[in-house]
């Protein structure tokens, strides 16, 4: 399908490399406008983590934990700044939600730390 290839072709046009993982995802975003469908924004994240790991290829075990995590900032962006969310999720449970996803192994505290951290004080920008 045509859409499938553009969005390939925009992905692997990317280079994310030295970006921490949060702000790739920035990156990336900011170039189109994230599709409201679960199926299509699944495709999309599947896509942004296999290239993410391309280009840093130490930062996980493997794709699917850029994929896991890149949909857990997306969740949590959404939590944290969308007013209609009343009980916003602590850094602790954010780094709960990601136990154990590289590989049967966890991600540094710091690092996840961090990225709540990024997310709190500046919400993702989806292109309108």
């Amino acid at each position: 399908e045509f859409r499938v290839s553009v969005m390939h072709s925009y992905t692997d046009s990317m280079d994310f490399q030295h970006l921490e993982f949060d702000e790739a995802i920035r990156v990336y975003l900011s170039g189109f406008r994230l599709p409201g469908e679960a199926q299509k924004i699944d495709r999309i994240m599947e896509r942004f983590a296999a290239r993410y790991c391309e280009c840093n290829p130490d930062t996980f075990a493997n794709a699917d934990t850029a994929y896991i995590l890149g949909y857990s900032i997306i969740m949590l962006n959404t939590d944290l700044h969308n007013d209609q969310v009343r009980r916003k999720m602590s850094k602790e449970e954010f780094m709960r939600n990601n136990r154990g996803i590289n590989d049967g192994k966890d991600l540094h505290p710091l690092f996840l730390g961090a990225i709540y951290d990024r997310i709190s004080a500046s919400a993702l920008q989806f292109r309108s």
